[in-house]
C-alpha cells in the first residue's frame, strides 16, 4: 500500500514493502547511484524487505529514505556524487533506523520499486524520468561492441590497467625523489583489487613488477586480455611546480585540445625511443586511420573519462574539469576504449607528498573504479553480468511487472 501526503515545504511518501510481521533486522549490503543531468537512481540490496519510508525536503532539495530495522554491513560505501546528485550522506536514527539522504541541484518526483538482488532484495528508487526510460528517447553514447572478447553471457567486463612507464624508465621524479614509475605501479595495483572487488568487473595489469614495456607491448597485453577498456596511470611533472590537479586523455587524431596536451604526449610517445627502442620497429607508433569503427571507441573513451573525472573530483583537486584529447601512442587501439589518467602532479611538492601515501593512493584508486564501474552500468556490452543486471533493472521498473511482496 502507498500512502501520499503533502505538507507544505515536504512531500512524504509512506511505502510499506516487504511481508507483514517480519520482524528481523535488514542489513544494507550495497548502494548504487546512476546519475544524469536530470535524472537519476539510486539502488539499495538489502538482506530483506522492511517497511520503509521516502519523503523529499527543500532548501536543498533532497531524497530521504529511512530504512527502519536496517544496518549497513561493513565494507559498503557511498558512491560519488554525479551529474544531479550532488551528495550523499546516511546516519543511524532512532529505532535502528537507517536514514540514506540524497541532495539534488534541483527538485525531482521520487518513485519506488522492488527488485530481486544478488544481496536478497533491491529497493530502486527512481528520481525524476526514469533512467531506463531516457536512455530509449535520448542518443546517449552507445557501447562499442567488443568483438574480440568472449561472447559468454554472464562474462565479466574486462579493464586493463596499465602502470606508465618502469624498468629504466623512471617517468618523472618528484622533487623530493619519488619517481613516477613507483606511484604508477601502485596505485594500478590498488585500481586493479578495487575492480576484482567489484562483480562482474576484472581487471588484467599490463605489468605488475618493475620492467620496461615498449607502447605497442602495452596495447598489445590489453588486446590479448581481450579488454574492454584500457587505462593508463601517470603522474607526470611540469615546469610550473605550483599546478597541480588530476586530468583524464583520449585519444585525438585531428589535434591536441591545448598545447600543454601536445607537450605532454610527445613527451609520452618518445618513451620508446629514449629506452632505446630502434625507429624502425615502432609499429605502435603509426598514424590511426580514421574510420567509423575508432571514431566510435573514441567517443566511448571520452564518454567513460568524464565519469573518471567527475570521481576523481571527490578525492583531489582537478586541473581540468573536462576530458583532454591528445595522440597519445599507448591509447591507440582501434577496438578497445581507452583512456590515460594522469592522477596529479609529481612536480608540486604537496601532490608529491600525497602520491607516497597509501591512503591517498587507495582513495585515487577508488576514484578511477567507481567512475568505469558507473560507465559500465549505464552502457553494459553486450554478454556480460552488467547487461543481464540492466534486464533485471528494467524488469523491475516496468508498471506491467508485479511487485514483490
Amino acid at each position: 500500500m502507498i500512502t501520499k501526503v503533502f505538507l507544505r515545504g515536504i512531500a512524504a511518501i509512506a511505502v510499506t514493502l516487504g511481508p507483514p510481521g517480519l520482524g528481523a533486522a535488514a542489513e544494507l549490503r550495497a548502494i548504487q547511484l546512476e546519475s544524469g543531468t536530470d535524472s537519476a537512481q539510486v539502488v539499495l540490496d538489502l538482506s530483506s524487505g522492511a517497511t520503509q519510508n521516502l519523503f523529499t525536503l527543500d532548501h536543498p532539495d533532497r531524497i530521504v529514505i529511512d530504512l527502519p530495522h536496517t544496518r549497513r554491513a561493513a565494507g559498503v560505501r557511498l558512491p560519488p556524487a554525479t551529474g544531479i546528485v550532488t551528495g550523499m550522506r546516511w546516519g543511524q536514527q532512532p529505532h535502528d533506523t537507517l536514514r540514506v539522504v540524497v541532495q539534488l541541484r534541483s527538485a525531482l518526483p521520487a518513485h519506488t520499486t522492488w527488485g530481486s538482488g544478488e544481496q536478497g532484495r533491491r529497493l530502486i528508487v527512481t528520481l525524476g524520468q526514469p533512467l531506463l526510460a531516457a536512455a530509449a528517447t535520448t542518443a546517449g553514447p552507445r557501447t562499442v561492441p567488443a568483438l574480440h572478447a568472449p561472447g559468454d553471457s554472464g562474462r565479466d567486463v574486462i579493464i586493463a590497467v596499465d602502470a606508465g612507464h618502469g624498468g629504466v624508465d623512471p617517468g618523472a621524479i618528484g622533487h623530493g625523489g619519488t619517481r613516477e614509475k613507483d606511484v604508477t605501479l601502485a596505485i594500478a595495483r590498488a585500481l586493479a583489487q578495487q575492480i576484482d572487488g567489484e562483480p562482474g568487473m576484472r581487471a588484467v595489469l599490463t605489468r605488475d613488477r618493475d620492467e620496461f614495456l615498449e607502447l605497442r607491448d602495452r596495447i598489445a597485453r590489453a588486446r590479448a586480455a581481450h579488454a574492454d577498456m584500457f587505462i593508463s596511470v601517470h603522474a607526470d611533472s611540469i615546469a610550473d611546480r605550483s599546478i597541480s590537479g588530476a586530468s583524464v586523455y583520449v585519444l585525438s587524431v585531428h589535434g591536441e585540445s591545448s598545447e600543454a596536451a601536445r607537450v605532454l604526449a610527445e613527451r609520452e610517445n618518445a618513451v620508446d625511443l629514449m629506452a632505446g627502442v630502434p625507429l624502425d620497429d615502432k609499429g605502435a607508433l603509426a598514424p590511426v586511420l580514421l574510420d567509423a569503427a575508432q571514431s566510435e571507441t573514441i567517443g566511448v573513451s571520452a564518454s567513460a573519462a568524464e565519469r573518471v573525472v567527475n570521481a576523481l573530483g571527490s578525492v583531489g583537486e582537478i586541473r581540468k574539469r573536462e576530458v583532454q584529447r591528445a595522440g597519445f601512442v599507448v591509447l591507440k587501439s582501434p577496438a578497445i576504449p581507452s583512456m590515460l589518467v594522469e592522477t596529479a602532479y609529481i612536480s608540486n611538492p604537496s601532490e608529491e607528498r600525497r602520491l607516497r601515501n597509501s591512503e591517498q593512493q587507495q582513495r585515487l584508486a577508488e576514484a578511477i573504479a567507481s567512475g568505469v564501474h558507473s560507465y559500465f552500468v549505464q552502457n553494459p556490452p553486450d554478454g556480460t553480468r552488467f547487461k543481464q543486471e540492466r534486464r533485471t533493472l528494467a524488469s523491475a521498473a516496468d508498471p506491467a511487472t508485479p511487485s514483490a511482496p
